[in-house]
């Protein structure tokens, strides 16, 4: 005949309080690990925006040097003109064979 096992009060006790601990454990592991990846998510996010501000700002000055305004007296310097409305203006390249 099988005997059959009796587990006493204390050792449920001390089993329920491990279970209880091990899974405190792991989540108090999680929290912090989650806490540290949005503290890099922060910094990263403001980084970006920071960037975004550096790349709108060269965005712009190079829109600002493109305009008529700061080409046209360059290339007038050079010895080019703007051509008029009406006026047709042919190009000729050499192909290079």
């Amino acid at each position: 005949m099988r005997r059959k096992v009796q587990y006493r009060g204390r050792y449920l006790v001390i089993g329920w309080t491990i279970v209880f601990l091990v899974v405190t454990g792991t989540i108090v592991v999680r929290q912090n690990r989650g806490f540290a990846a949005q503290s890099t998510l922060r910094d990263l996010t403001t980084e970006r925006d920071r960037l975004q501000e550096v790349k709108a700002d060269l965005e712009s000055r190079i829109s600002a040097l493109r305009s008529h305004q700061v080409l046209g007296p360059k290339a007038a310097a050079l010895g080019l003109r703007t051509p008029s409305d009406s006026e047709a203006v042919s190009l000729r390249f050499n192909r290079v064979r």
